[in-house]
């Protein structure tokens, strides 16, 4: 069961905390800066934070907090990864994926997609399935194209 959304955006699960955020309807790079894009994004429950101010002015160098990216693929869920892992190594392999990702709680947040996985982090996973001996259905559940965050 393997979702593609094709739309690309600044996915606010990706945002890090304390990120400045940018309002600038009128400033010209906005549409390819992610502190706009992400700032787009904003979830309706969040009502203050790091942001750039309104009155930022351009300079002959552009705006100093413009910060470029390019959408990548992320993906979440791990369904389809243990589908075929036998009942033996299951407990080895999500151990190891759970210190990689963090801890248990990480853990969910990748497999639910409250948190998306880079594209290092897809590639770290799939090659430790393949030197665990697993070489087939090494796909996540889904992919959606979205801006990383740095």
């Amino acid at each position: 069961m393997k979702t593609k959304d094709q739309t690309i955006k600044a996915d606010f699960r990706n945002v890090p905390k304390g990120y400045q955020l940018c309002f600038n309807k009128e400033c010209v790079k906005k549409d390819e800066c992610l502190r706009f894009l992400a700032g787009k994004e904003l979830p309706e429950e969040r009502d203050w934070g790091p942001a750039v101010y309104p009155n930022m002015k351009m300079t002959e160098k552009g705006c100093r907090f413009l910060e470029k990216g390019e959408p990548q693929v992320m993906a979440w869920g791990f369904n389809t990864l243990f589908s075929e892992v036998k009942h033996k190594h299951i407990k080895h392999l999500r151990t190891t994926l759970k210190q990689y990702l963090g801890g248990h709680s990480n853990y969910y947040r990748y497999h639910n997609g409250e948190r998306l996985l880079n594209p290092q982090q897809q590639k770290w996973i799939i090659d430790f399935f393949r030197r665990t001996g697993y070489t087939e259905n090494l796909a996540f559940d889904h992919e959606v194209m979205a801006y990383t965050f740095a």
